[in-house]
This record gives structure tokens, sequence and C-alpha cells, in this order.
């Protein structure tokens, strides 16, 4: 029971961690399980406060007037959310090849 405890909790973890995946769907199906709710509580706060300081920061330099500054806040941004998925396009090519 607690090996799936774990598994569970990390993939909470994980799943606040990946942009684009609906926390609505992971809360939901970890409502289904048996996860304990302080093992959802706590992968939820620690996979959620590198993105909260991450947007929180770049947000900050966009609106900083500075148009320098706003213009390497969204290439930040654009980074940040590109690479994984040119990483996943990269894997998915050279396993169909």
């Amino acid at each position: 029971m607690l090996g799936s405890q774990n598994a569970i909790t990390w993939t909470v973890f994980a799943s606040r961690l990946t942009p684009f995946v609906s926390f609505d769907i992971i809360s939901y199906a970890a409502g289904l399980s048996r996860l304990h709710a302080w093992r959802f509580a706590l992968a939820t706060l620690v996979g959620i406060i590198p993105a909260s300081f991450v947007l929180a920061h770049f947000g900050g330099e966009a609106v900083s007037g500075d148009l320098g500054r706003t213009t390497w806040a969204v290439l930040g941004l654009g980074l940040i959310t590109g690479l994984p998925l040119l990483w996943i396009a990269a894997r998915q090519v050279r396993k169909d090849t």
C-alpha cells in the first residue's frame, strides 16, 4: 500500500510541475484513489512553488516598464515552456525513425 501511496504522490507532484496539465483532472483522479489528504496537499504545495516563483519573477519583469527587461522576460518564459515541448517532440521523432 505504501508503494502505491508514493507513486501517486510523485505523480501529483510531477503533474504540478508540468505545464499544460489540468490540475482538475489530476485532483479528481487523486480523490478517487486512496491517497492520503496530507500527501496530496504536500505534493501540490511543493509542486506549485517553483512555478509560482518563476511566474511572479517574470511577471514583475514584464510590467517593469523597461522594454529590454520585458523582452527578456517573454523570451525566458518562452524557453521555459518551449524547451520541454521540443524535447518531447524530438524524442517522438527519434522513436518513429
